[in-house]
């Protein structure tokens, strides 16, 4: 995101004063949690935990798209899956946009008021074959769950040019100068030219859906099991929902579970894992 300010920079005082005005709950503790670029807060609030989240001003033009990102965690919500969902505020909205100056002049800002998850990221905890295997479970589930939304404003999703999309692999061509004098500069353009040659001709032949698109080590909640393993709490950050493939998560996921593993290649290849699970519960044949 390059445009300046676009990330809000509330004080804790002012999202104190958010929720108590929006949703009339009058906070205990409010204390910041990380963020890309949005801002989240934690909000202990008479007796619950919920997470205030203020969207950065660019994504805040797009409330049709945020609404039916809404949507999509309430509908997995209910269909038995850890996602967050969001609360009507004192008027009944599930979003608002709001005015509010961060420093740097007032702008206007889409709030929501979510369930809060409890766990740690899976970034946290040792990526046994165990969890690794609910790694590729929870995301197989996702996808094929989500298969089954219906929602006027699905053709959102085709999100045509959207640079965190597997689709637009190619778009990244604008941005290898970068890694001018970089020696990872070739490989790189050499994994953009295969894509481009074997995989583009083939995507007729790939299994639509939607992506989660950022099944991240951070975005991936766990807590402790009574077996002495680990189970998935939560799903967050439905920001880069696209309309894709079902190998596109099967990537992403395996990608950033090698990215926190001591052996990454491991991820990939053990039958126990991610690809095996993904792959029988989906039915999806590659």
């Amino acid at each position: 995101m390059s445009v300046k300010h676009a990330q809000p920079n509330l004080s804790q005082s002012q999202a104190s004063e958010l929720v108590k005005r929006l949703y009339g709950l009058t906070t205990s503790e409010v204390r910041s949690l990380p963020s890309y670029d949005d801002q989240n807060f934690y909000v202990a609030a008479e007796g619950g935990e919920y997470v205030l989240k203020i969207m950065n001003t660019e994504d805040s033009k797009k409330p049709d798209l945020i609404e039916l990102q809404t949507y999509a965690m309430s509908f997995l919500h209910k269909n038995g899956l850890p996602a967050q969902t969001a609360l009507p505020n004192t008027s009944g909205q599930l979003m608002t946009l709001e005015e509010i100056d961060c420093g740097y002049g007032c702008q206007k800002y889409l709030v929501r008021l979510l369930t809060y998850l409890p766990g740690t990221t899976i970034s946290k905890t040792p990526l046994t074959p165990q969890l690794l295997f609910e790694a590729g479970k929870t995301a197989a589930k996702m996808d094929k769950t989500l298969e089954k939304m219906d929602h006027p404003n699905l053709r959102l999703l085709e999100r045509e040019n959207f640079i965190w999309s597997l689709s637009s692999v190619a778009l990244l061509d604008a941005y290898i100068h970068a890694l001018d004098g970089d020696p990872l500069q070739e490989l790189i353009k050499s994994v953009i030219r295969q894509y481009e040659t074997y995989v583009v001709p083939r995507r007729s032949n790939f299994r639509k859906c939607i992506n989660h698109g950022d099944f991240n080590d951070l975005n991936v909640l766990v807590q402790p099991d009574e077996s002495g393993g680990y189970r998935i709490t939560g799903i967050l950050d439905f920001g880069d929902m696209n309309s894709g493939y079902y190998i596109h998560e099967l990537a992403i996921t395996i990608m950033y579970m090698m990215t926190e593993h001591p052996e990454p290649v491991e991820v990939a290849v053990n039958e126990e894992c991610v690809f095996v699970t993904f792959t029988l519960l989906t039915g999806k044949h590659w």
